[in-house]
């Protein structure tokens, strides 16, 4: 579906009023966005041409609010922007109307809604959503279904996030309003081109084959990984999102253009990186040059070789190397960007320092990574946060973790912070596991299976100190329809912190021996079979949701939904739980659990009091702990995670998977275990549900003791 095809849909019987007293949030677009490159559109659920409330997807940064602005100035339609309102509720939009519209006006307005004569421009329904309660913005959907019950068009449309877009979607399905949806396509080459030379100053006629050409070569590398393939190579295949038609990316290229006049040398740097590799490291390429350029065409001539002719000697040798290298300045855009000082002394000499912040301090503002105080896009913040999270120094990490706090990550991290830390023995700190999971939570709306796995030690293992040990993220993402699968793998060591995680759990299991924080506003989501095993954990949200992943034109669910914690002591608290599918349940040993939260409570004790039956119980249940439910159905876990040391430790846990194999408990493959569920229930007397609550049998006790 092309703009127009769209426009036309929306505009159809239209006959707008204009607002008397239009605001910040409430407002008709008076000017052509220009230039304005017109996307496409895909049809992602879309019964009737005609629905009465429109819902347009995409994920972050992907061009939502200059299309939004566009059809305001093209239908005359107002846009009502969340993200700049105040939190919604009950009567929202029946409130914005009579303060917008006079008197006389505001019947034919809400008249106008119900006939399809008149309409309203949502924009950054995330946004909105984020800003009040579960119950508030439910209040504010049915205020919509209210006001366009009945229209025989286009009443209300609704942009957002991809993951934001869904939920919604289902709420105004199970509420019989008349809805559809489209997703926001990204350019095509074409597209592309155009959208970069609108983002340029006018070239030279001199330079213009040469930036034409310059561009071209950039566009003409990004796009081999989207070309055609037939090789089985997986690389080949390693499509997941159409990186190259977004505008942060594309933002990306005409910057390093528009930066440097001297297009011939863009082509050789660009060149020198690694045949084959996909558009990540390019945007990696493009992202290392822009911060050497600043650095050896600006900082250094400008400033730090008379600071380093100063300070002379050895120490003037490593000021001339060091000083504002990449890490530091992606620690400084992150610092401008969250309004803090920069948190290092670079120069042990106070003076020199001083001189040095006061240089620096002149022109960084316009650092090409920066639009004012803001990243200038997605795909600098992503390589910003992922420079600083692999940084030796402390300062910087804070400033990463910050950054992805107060600005939800977007799944360019993911793939920048995958790719430059592939090959090298880096580690991630486990805090910053949960960043690279909320990056991945926009794949939710475009039809991807999502597995997480946080694997640590047991907090239930005797033998578990404070001293430092490993923990690995292994992030699972499959396209069914483009029979495409990525697994992401990252290391970390779990030492003393507490580990944040929410707002969003996908498919996500946690196994780690010290202290979680589970928290988000306006609620936390558990979406899926997720489970969280921990030595305490701390709830903290207005609302806890358990949901499924069913997903639009497909029956029934992706596999089991629920939420399962097992801890030592279990506290906090969430005003209200909702569940969309599954159940939830807190074993703990003690709790400081209010309500709601407490009724869902199991206080649990070891079941056997023979030592070595205990340790025998404890392998046994590790093991099956490690699975959850297949997408394909079933329980089931990959053999290298069962194998692990982790989760056998010694002899007496391999002898114990060696005999639940013999037995037929557990089913063998080339990549996975199964567990048969017949065949647990015969020999253990027990099935894998309830040894996850610590029960026992006799049955059970009389296998162990024939371990």
């Amino acid at each position: 579906m092309q703009y127009t095809a769209l426009k036309s849909i929306i505009a159809s019987q239209k006959s707008p009023a204009t607002p008397q007293n239009p605001s910040e949030s409430f407002f008709i677009k008076t000017k052509r966005v220009a230039p304005y490159i017109e996307p496409g559109f895909s049809k992602a659920e879309f019964p009737n041409e005609k629905p009465s409330i429109l819902l347009v997807s995409a994920v972050g940064a992907s061009g939502k609010t200059t299309t939004a602005h566009a059809l305001s100035f093209d239908i005359r339609l107002p846009i009502l922007d969340l993200a700049k309102h105040k939190a919604v509720g009950d009567n929202t939009l029946t409130g914005i109307l009579t303060t917008a519209y006079s008197s006389d006006k505001v019947g034919t307005v809400l008249e106008g809604l119900h006939k399809g004569t008149h309409g309203i421009i949502i924009d950054g329904i995330d946004e909105g959503r984020s800003k009040t309660t579960e119950q508030g913005f439910e209040a504010f959907l049915d205020d919509l279904i209210q006001r366009s019950q009945g229209s025989p068009s286009t009443a209300i449309v609704v942009f957002g996030r991809s993951q934001v877009i869904l939920s919604t979607w289902f709420y105004l399905e199970e509420r019989s309003a008349q809805v559809g949806m489209v997703e926001l396509d990204p350019f095509n080459l074409k597209q592309a081109k155009a959208y970069i030379d609108s983002c340029m100053t006018e070239a030279s006629i001199d330079q213009q084959e040469t930036y034409e050409q310059a561009r071209d070569g950039v566009l003409a590398k990004l796009n081999r990984a989207f070309s055609p393939v037939t090789s089985n190579d997986k690389k080949d295949k390693d499509m997941f999102l159409s990186f190259i038609g977004y505008p942060p990316v594309l933002e990306a290229i005409a910057t390093l253009l528009r930066e440097e006049s001297n297009y011939h040398r863009i082509q050789q740097t660009l060149s020198a990186g690694i045949e084959g590799q996909l558009e990540t490291g390019l945007l990696i390429r493009i992202s290392d040059y822009l911060l050497d350029r600043d650095r050896q065409e600006k900082a250094l001539p400008n400033f730090i070789e008379e600071i380093a002719d100063d300070a002379g000697g050895s120490l003037g040798q490593t000021l001339r190397g060091s000083l504002y290298n990449r890490e530091e300045q992606c620690a400084r855009v992150l610092s401008r960007a969250l309004n803090r000082p920069f948190p290092l002394q670079i120069i042990e000499d106070n003076a020199l320092n001083e001189r040095y912040e006061n240089a620096v301090g002149g022109w960084f503002q316009d650092h090409p990574f920066l639009n004012d105080k803001c990243l200038r896009n997605v795909v600098f913040a992503a390589f910003a946060v992922t420079r600083c999270t692999l940084s030796d120094v402390r300062e910087y990490r804070d400033l990463a973790h910050d950054y992805a706090v107060a600005y939800r990550p977007t799944y360019h991290l993911l793939y920048i912070l995958a790719q430059l830390s592939e090959g090298f023995e880096v580690e991630v700190e486990v805090r910053s596991f949960n960043m690279l999971i909320q990056s991945c939570s926009e794949f939710l709306g475009i039809n991807a299976d999502i597995s997480i796995d946080i694997a640590g030690n047991s907090w239930e293992e005797e033998s578990y100190s404070e001293q430092d040990t490993d923990a690995e993220l292994t992030i699972a993402i499959e396209f069914p329809e483009k029979n495409q699968e990525r697994i992401f793998v990252f290391k970390g060591t779990v030492r003393t912190e507490i580990i944040p995680l929410g707002p969003y759990l996908i498919n996500t299991r946690v196994m780690l021996p010290c202290d979680v924080d589970l928290s988000g506003a306006p609620a936390v989501e558990a979406i899926g079979d997720c489970s969280i095993s921990a030595r305490s954990v701390h709830m903290d949200t207005p609302a806890l949701i358990q949901r499924d992943i069913s997903r639009p034109k497909q029956e029934g669910s992706q596999g089991n939904a629920g939420l399962f914690i097992s801890t030592r002591k279990a506290e906090g608290h969430a005003e209200a739980v909702r569940f969309g599918a599954g159940e939830i349940e807190i074993q703990c040993v003690e709790h400081a659990l209010y309500y709601p939260l407490a009724k869902y409570v199991r206080k649990v004790a070891a079941p056997l009091g023979d030592s070595m039956l205990q340790e025998k119980y404890r392998r046994l249940r590790r093991i099956f702990s490690e699975f959850a439910s297949h997408k394909r159905g079933g329980l089931a876990k990959y053999r290298v995670k069962i194998e692990h040391e982790r989760v056998l430790r010694n002899q007496l846990g391999r002898r114990i998977l060696a005999a639940l194999i013999k037995e037929g408990i557990l089913r063998k493959e080339p990549k996975f275990y199964y567990i048969e569920p017949d065949q647990c229930d015969a020999t253990l007397g027990i099935s894998w549900h309830q040894l996850r609550q610590y029960e026992s049998s006799s049955k059970l006790e009389k296998f162990l003791k024939g371990v």
